[in-house]
């Protein structure tokens, strides 16, 4: 039988923190929803939902993160990690958002025809890889967890 210390819980967030993760996930959906289908709204539309999507990234990942792991459980130690490594493609997503909506760089990096491919090839619209790969990581990462949990 194991010893019940080394099948430690992830440490509960407070009412606070449960608040502004929620918060968090609920303005990353509707900042993708807006970014995505706000093209008839205009461009006005479009960076707001960018900027609330950063934030609930932000938001999201930092409570995230701030759900610790103190068991010795090799498994659920490794899935943590993978989750950070989530909540990182979480920030990035939202970082590449904004330069792709905003253009904040963009004068600056597309001053040559290269500067300008660059930024088109490494930057615009990739935030929607960056996303994809946060979104698996975090559910594959979440059920495994939780799965591991319970045995």
């Amino acid at each position: 039988m194991e010893n019940t210390n080394e099948r430690k819980g992830l440490k509960p967030l407070n009412k606070t923190q449960q608040m502004i993760f929620a918060a968090g996930a609920v303005m990353m959906v509707l900042g993708v929803g807006g970014v995505v289908l706000g093209a008839p709204l205009g461009l006005t539309f479009i960076r707001v939902a960018t900027v609330v999507f950063a934030i609930g990234a932000v938001a999201f990942a930092a409570m995230q993160m701030m759900q610790t792991y103190d068991g010795k459980d090799i498994v659920i130690r490794r899935l943590r990690r993978i989750m950070v490594i989530g909540d990182m493609c979480f920030i990035l997503a939202a970082l590449l958002m904004l330069e792709s909506n905003l253009q904040i760089l963009f004068p600056l990096v597309a001053t040559t025809v290269d500067g300008y491919n660059a930024w088109v090839h490494y930057v615009y619209n990739n935030w929607v890889v960056a996303l994809l790969v946060a979104a698996i990581l975090e559910m594959y990462t979440t059920h495994r967890i939780s799965s591991e949990l319970k045995k």
